[in-house]
């Protein structure tokens, strides 16, 4: 056995001593460039230390998820955030974004109507990508050309949106809010969760896996925050009267049923349960993970 090894120190003494050197200083120098742009220069270093190019989302405090939850109207500023490094796609326009602005109306009548919609276009050549193009287009555009159009009633109805790619995943989510004249806000949200690569919609469970939890975790987080939100309500409905009621046994609370959820780009998937959807309603409950 000793001979064996004593050969290989020999031989590195020998002539391949100056490659194994040469290859470990190379080895030495890649490992220092990679630490150093992971420390100073990668945007997503605390949640994606290993640099996979998909960004998961560091754990937070409760105090921190109800300040997410707080400033979730912020998020709808019309633009795009990429967490991707190297993102090869087929554009329909490619002087376009992935996600931009494709119809921004703003046209008020004093007497009949406030219109401010910014509605976005997914700038993905695929058919699944065409098909939500044509659903946002029929739900939001149209909406706004028709309360363009009347003569009776006020109505104030605006659109804005947020959009997102983390890696492979193309999150876009829309926010409408509709007061019509004798009627309570209306604010709806639409999510929309689609892989570039696959050239498909994402189910919410790959997302619990891709966060690293389970469907039951995910389902724990759900009741707590439905439940809290049901007692807040009724406190506030006691004390000032009605507001919406949550039925905290029903059934669109089950993972299975979510149908409204994305991922940010810095990595924390969005579950949103937006009454508006249904009702003549403002409220909404949102869930992190």
């Amino acid at each position: 056995m000793r001979k064996p090894i004593r050969r290989l120190v020999n031989s590195l003494y020998e002539a391949n001593q100056y490659l194994f050197f040469v290859a470990l200083i190379l080895i030495c120098l890649v490992a220092i460039s990679i630490g150093v742009y992971a420390q100073f220069f990668y945007k997503y270093a605390d949640t994606d230390p290993l640099m996979l190019g998909i960004n998961i989302g560091a754990k937070k405090t409760a105090e921190e998820y109800a300040l997410l939850k707080s400033n979730f109207d912020e998020i709808f500023d019309n633009t795009l955030k990429i967490n991707s490094e190297n993102l090869s796609v087929d554009k329909i326009d490619s002087e376009k974004d992935i996600v931009y602005t494709a119809y921004h109306l703003v046209n008020e009548d004093e007497t009949y109507y406030s219109v401010d919609v910014n509605i976005p276009e997914i700038n993905l050549d695929s058919d699944v990508a065409k098909k939500m193009n044509a659903e946002i287009k029929s739900e939001y555009y149209n909406k706004a050309n028709s309360i363009m159009r009347q003569t009776q009633g006020n109505t104030i109805y605006k659109v804005s949106y947020a959009s997102y790619i983390n890696r492979n995943v193309l999150s876009v989510v829309i926010k409408a809010s509709l007061k019509e004249q004798g009627k309570s806000e209306k604010v709806s949200m639409k999510t929309y969760t689609y892989s570039i690569l696959g050239e498909e919609m994402i189910p919410l469970e790959d997302l619990i896996k891709l966060k690293g939890t389970t469907p039951e975790e995910v389902q724990n987080s759900i009741h707590t925050e439905i439940k809290t939100a049901a007692a807040n309500a009724q406190i506030i409905a006691n004390e000032y009267g009605m507001l919406y009621q949550r039925n905290v046994e029903s059934e669109q609370y089950k993972v299975q049923n979510a149908t409204e959820y994305f991922l940010t780009d810095d990595g924390y998937v969005y579950i949103i349960y937006a009454y508006g959807n249904n009702d003549y309603t403002n409220e909404r409950d949102i869930v992190i993970f």
